[in-house]
């Protein structure tokens, strides 16, 4: 099997917005999305501050994020919806889902978890090396090239969150 990348990632890279140190992986990952899929233009800043506060859908509050923390699956979903990026969350998506869909026009979003020490991480899945391992687009680091994770060191991860993913297409 060859390297599989994203009909999307030159376009989500070339948007990738760096976070820094704070812990606003998911605003600043919603926000390259709606820049490179929409051409709107969010501040993840202010995104990351809008998501601290619920929102009401219908006659249900949506918590979207503990503030300044830690954003839910279902808030990243909320606001890409918000844009108009059709998503979804789900647990327990197969390895082989994200391998085989990574060349359509699909995207991954999986939520990589430790337990200890405690911390999550989301970022945009857009490549794959068979023996090497998983490319993202991911707003931890300022430079706009793949950030390639070790295939064991993913699934552990990926696991620890029991296969948590939100899935976009755009």
């Amino acid at each position: 099997m060859r390297e599989i990348v994203s009909p999307f990632a030159e376009q989500i890279l070339q948007n990738l917005l760096y976070q820094g140190n704070r812990n606003d992986c998911a605003p600043f990952t919603a926000a390259t999305l709606i820049h490179a899929f929409t051409h709107q233009r969010v501040n993840p800043l202010e995104l990351a501050q809008e998501m601290n506060k619920p929102v009401w859908r219908g006659h249900v509050p949506v918590i979207r994020r503990i503030p300044n923390w830690a954003t839910f699956p279902w808030g990243i979903v909320d606001v890409l919806r918000q844009y108009g990026l059709a998503s979804r969350w789900r647990f327990f998506i197969q390895i082989n889902q994200l391998i085989e869909h990574l060349s359509r026009p699909i995207l991954y979003l999986p939520i990589l978890l430790s337990w200890y020490p405690l911390w999550a991480h989301v970022m945009t899945l857009v490549a794959y090396r068979p023996g090497w391992g998983f490319g993202f687009a991911n707003t931890q680091f300022e430079r706009t090239e793949l950030d390639w994770l070790e295939e064991g060191r993913f699934l552990k991860l990926w696991n620890a969150s029991f296969r948590c993913t939100v899935i976009v297409t755009p």
